[in-house]
């Protein structure tokens, strides 16, 4: 196996990472694509959050306007929709706007062009075209996967304001049990309940801001398949 090398420039964001952790090796989502969307709308609140663009309660989401902070794209987009809004709207009317393909694609053409990714077209079939976002073997996606596991498993006892994060985004969406199989749910349950703890007395801001998203995924996730998790109250 050769050796992961790492790309200049910036990191990837949270939602790049949730993105990148939700596919398998073939290429494959780790669940519905509509899931996942939902998700990486999600991460893309707690990133503008955690950076200081925007605050996130469990009633709205407002735009800091003195934040002096670069954004890439597509993330400067979305703030710019969030701070253009007539009023002020909750986080799961934001989630809900967001979770379409066009916020996704937007993602995976940055992991596609940091080489993250390769885009693989084919027709099922002959007939049925079909998109396959093949990870490489990069630093980006061994690193977060350490970190994520170490913060999962007890190891990491530092809160990471990306590994837990990315965590529990996985978990509110199902896919981290795919992620890591061998664990059990309560076990997982517990660890980032241990964590959310400890964030709202580290980094309150982004521990109100993720309870606000967790929420938010669970209720657009039952809407439409009855099924979904979040951080306990």
């Amino acid at each position: 196996m050769s050796t992961p090398q790492e790309v200049p420039g910036r990191s990837l964001n949270l939602p790049e990472y949730y993105l990148l952790t939700c596919l398998d090796d073939a290429g494959r989502l780790l669940a519905q694509s509509h899931t996942i969307r939902v998700g990486v709308a999600g991460a893309v609140l707690t990133d503008l959050a955690r950076r200081g663009s925007i605050n996130v309660t469990q009633d709205l989401v407002t735009v800091h306007e003195s934040a002096e902070v670069d954004l890439e794209e597509p993330l400067d987009a979305v703030l710019r929709i969030i701070a253009d809004a007539p009023e002020p709207q909750d986080a799961e009317q934001w989630i809900n706007r967001f979770s379409r393909p066009a916020l996704m694609d937007a993602l995976m053409r940055n992991l596609e062009q940091r080489g993250e990714v390769i885009v693989s077209k084919k027709r099922f079939l002959g007939l049925i075209p079909r998109t396959r976002y093949i990870p490489q073997e990069s630093y980006a996606r061994m690193d977060i996967y350490v970190r994520l596991r170490g913060t999962l498993m007890g190891r990491d006892t530092a809160l990471d304001a990306t590994a837990w994060p990315v965590v529990q985004l996985l978990y509110s969406t199902n896919v981290l049990a795919a992620v890591f199989p061998g664990e059990q749910n309560r076990t997982m349950r517990a660890r980032l309940n241990e964590f959310h703890e400890q964030a709202r007395e580290s980094q309150p801001a982004i521990a109100e801001a993720l309870q606000a998203v967790e929420n938010s995924i669970a209720e657009a996730l039952t809407a439409t398949r009855g099924q979904a998790t979040g951080l306990g109250r």
